[in-house]
């Protein structure tokens, strides 16, 4: 809710930074990880602080937006550091997940398997590369999947 109230396309990394420092200092009680990513035809611009992170995965390359953040201090400790990224207009797949997902996720497997999964179940068929043998999972595991708009013939 912070960050929808403030947040536009228009942002840039820095403006984020600050959406989230603000942030920061507001929240009562408890510590979370975070990322905010906008993205539009001008490019990705984005903000972190913790361990969820942002990939750009295009032509079977995998960028890590949020190599850079800083793990700790958490939002909402009164003291979180984040880290801006931007990058250039992508027609990539943008994803955004928890450690859960990042940490435990064999790269290779992701790769391969992304080119034979429809969009509309990409967030349910990626938690399954985590999931354990006995159906659990080794941490809690958020994924969301970000890709430009296909454009329509005759410009519509």
């Amino acid at each position: 809710r912070e960050v929808a109230t403030f947040a536009t396309l228009e942002r840039s990394a820095e403006g984020l930074c600050e959406i989230l420092r603000q942030t920061d200092l507001r929240l009562a009680s408890g510590e979370s990880t975070c990322v905010v990513v906008a993205r539009s035809e001008h490019g990705i611009v984005g903000a972190s602080v913790g361990d969820s992170e942002a990939w750009l995965i295009e032509a079977e390359t995998l960028s890590a937006l949020t190599k850079a953040q800083s793990r700790k201090p958490l939002l909402g400790s009164g003291e979180a550091q984040p880290v801006g990224f931007s990058q250039p207009p992508s027609t990539g797949l943008l994803l955004v997940c928890t450690d859960g997902f990042s940490k435990y996720v064999r790269r290779d497997s992701l790769m391969r398997e992304l080119p034979w999964i429809e969009f509309p179940v990409l967030a349910r068929k990626l938690v399954e590369l985590v999931r354990l043998p006995s159906g659990d999972l080794w941490d809690d595991v958020g994924i969301a999947a970000c890709r430009p708009r296909r454009q329509r013939r005759g410009g519509r």
